[in-house]
């Protein structure tokens, strides 16, 4: 049976399910949620279903998000009959961050799209889609797992885990298994939170940034998205969210590591 192995959202699959049973499941759709809560995965298994062949799918943008170049060549591709299966699909990931060039390009495949291919979108940010190619797909919207399903999840997949991961992982089995292979950013947010019941915090806020010298953006982008978990379990959530924004576009935009979080604590701790 389709998604047979996928846990958690029934009412999703169930809906994708019947559309697909009735031969109804549409050309272009919008796979929305937060990260790691497996669009990505349920993407691929009903591109596979739909085309009859893992051959006839091609994903783009899971590392980064693809360029007008990569959009024009998977049009190119989509528009050039299948010689196998039953149809091409293509899996567009980080749809939020594309530029846009690269939007635009896509706006004219989704327009018209051939009749025997399908093209997911896959986004962590519905709003930051353009509202153009937004509103030429089906929206899906995908939720958080329980801590239970990810639980279940790692084990099933044999990954060894700290405590820790689940709560800070809120209902990402995909962030869970990242946590579990970085331990360092789990020492990183203890190292937070020391800092904060430290009474000299502004002194102690580069030697704690020095700590992201030789990270990657990635791990960082990992960190913070595990500190807004941690800040969610109180109130100052509230006095973090937008600076916590800001610092993840500033990594995304080439930001190094250490200075971004060194900006953010003086952001925050000179304003506390």
């Amino acid at each position: 049976m389709l998604f047979n192995s996928v846990v958690g959202h029934s009412k999703q699959l169930g809906i994708i399910r019947s559309l697909v049973e009735s031969e109804l499941y549409p050309a272009t759709s919008l796979f929305c949620g937060p990260e790691g809560v497996g669009k990505r995965l349920i993407g691929r298994e009903l591109l596979n279903y739909l085309t009859g062949s893992k051959l006839s799918v091609r994903e783009l943008g899971v590392e980064k998000p693809p360029t007008i170049e990569e959009i024009r060549e998977l049009s190119e591709w989509l528009f050039t009959k299948p010689t196998e299966g039953k149809g091409k699909g293509a899996l567009i990931d980080n749809a939020e961050l594309m530029r846009g060039e690269a939007a635009n390009a896509l706006l004219k495949t989704l327009e018209e799209p051939p009749n025997y291919a399908y093209i997911i979108l896959i986004s962590r940010n519905e709003q930051g889609v353009l509202p153009t190619i937004r509103s030429r797909c089906r929206v899906f919207r995908f939720g958080r797992l329980t801590d239970a399903n990810v639980e279940f999840i790692l084990k099933k997949l044999g990954v060894n885990y700290d405590k820790r991961v689940i709560k800070v992982s809120r209902g990402s089995p995909g962030t869970a298994i990242r946590l579990s292979e970085k331990t360092e950013i789990l020492e990183l947010l203890s190292d937070f939170v020391n800092l904060m019941k430290s009474r000299n915090k502004l002194k102690e806020i580069t030697a704690f940034s020095s700590k992201f010298s030789n990270l990657s953006r990635e791990d960082t982008l990992l960190f913070l998205d595990s500190l807004e978990a941690l800040l969610s379990q109180k109130e100052t959530i509230l006095k973090w969210a937008n600076k916590l924004e800001s610092a993840r576009n500033f990594l995304r935009f080439y930001g190094k590591p250490q200075s971004v979080i060194e900006w953010l604590l003086i952001e925050k701790l000179t304003s506390l």
